[in-house]
């Protein structure tokens, strides 16, 4: 499942979109179908996760497979809980 913060408090207008898997499959997918570039793929942190601006940011609010949270924190406390539920 693709779990995306609508208000990034510490950077507006950008959103943040995590796997509920950590599936980067998944990830890559949203970021191809969005039109975001290969930039917005963060690999590196201990979240991998898109970091999204602009149109495909405003794609991606809209895209149903997304679940949007209203901010980041929300988006944050639901990932952890999929983390801990047994198959992610």
């Amino acid at each position: 499942m693709l779990l995306m913060d609508r208000h990034n408090l510490l950077v507006p207008g950008w959103s943040h979109v995590l796997s509920s898997t950590n599936d980067l499959a998944e990830l890559d997918a949203l970021r191809a179908r969005v039109g975001a570039p290969r930039q917005a793929f963060h690999l590196r942190s201990a979240r991998p996760h898109l970091d999204l601006k602009l149109e495909p940011r405003e794609r991606a609010l809209h895209d149903p497979e997304v679940r949007v949270f209203e901010s980041t924190r929300e988006l944050i406390r639901f990932w952890r809980d999929c983390q801990r539920r047994p198959g992610g």
